[in-house]
């Protein structure tokens, strides 16, 4: 009965075909500027359990997103937070939960279609390339696309609360949490049933909104750091 929950997850181990060669793999040159083009803001709550009203923790979390350099997966990451109606489908973050839950590793969400992990659905159809992998799983609080093999973007992503470098080559990475880094840890800490990764209480996305910013830098003591970063836009 638990398998449904594992169909879509962070694939750690990962290996390309002989036939390929370099020239068909991803970039993964390293930026030399890290720019913000865009910032999401995801109201998140922690409730008992979906159905009851009380919530026992609520927190703020926002994102910035590096447009420059993974454009794609960013307008996509963009365009859902902010709802589109797609073949009567409705293209949103809003009351999705964090299905997923691994402690000191990661917290994952996305999946608007059945909200169990088991549904991935991309504005490009029903999944995307992997466009590039030129971001690093450097450390905690970095945004990036949860998938079941090569090319298998769709909806879900996760936050990562460790650094995770093997990840790096294997999942696109596109965004820096700013704002919010305790709460994510918050969520990281939630319980979750006996040898699984689904959480115990409801942790969901209340509200999403993202938008366009004035383009600035990250500094690189940035890229690293465990705290809060800047005051982005609220």
């Amino acid at each position: 009965m638990m398998i449904k929950y594992i169909i879509l997850f962070i694939v750690t181990v990962s290996f390309c075909s002989s036939k390929e060669t370099v020239r068909d793999l991803p970039d993964s040159s390293v930026p030399t500027r890290y720019t913000i083009t865009h910032e999401a803001v995801f109201d998140i709550i922690i409730k008992e359990n979906v159905h009851t009203n009380e919530i026992l923790s609520q927190g703020r979390v926002v994102i910035g997103l590096f447009g420059n350099i993974v454009p794609m997966t960013v307008l996509n990451f963009v365009t859902i937070t902010n709802g589109i109606v797609r073949s009567n489908m409705n293209f949103t973050y809003n009351d999705v939960p964090f299905h997923r839950i691994v402690k000191d590793f990661c917290i994952q969400t996305g999946d608007f279609i059945n909200r169990d992990g088991t549904g991935s659905l991309s504005i490009y159809g029903p999944k995307f390339v992997d466009e590039n992998f030129r971001l690093s799983h450097k450390s905690a609080g970095w945004v990036s696309m949860a998938n079941y093999g090569k090319d298998t973007n769709g909806s879900q992503w996760f936050i990562t609360l460790v650094p995770a470098r093997w990840l790096d080559g294997h999942h696109v990475v596109f965004g820096r949490v700013l704002q919010g880094i305790n709460f994510v840890h918050e969520i990281g800490e939630v319980e979750t049933f006996p040898e699984t990764s689904l959480p115990k209480k409801y942790v969901g996305i209340a509200n999403g909104s993202a938008k366009e910013v004035t383009r600035y830098d990250l500094a690189l003591e940035d890229l690293v750091s465990a705290e809060d970063i800047i005051v982005a836009y609220v």
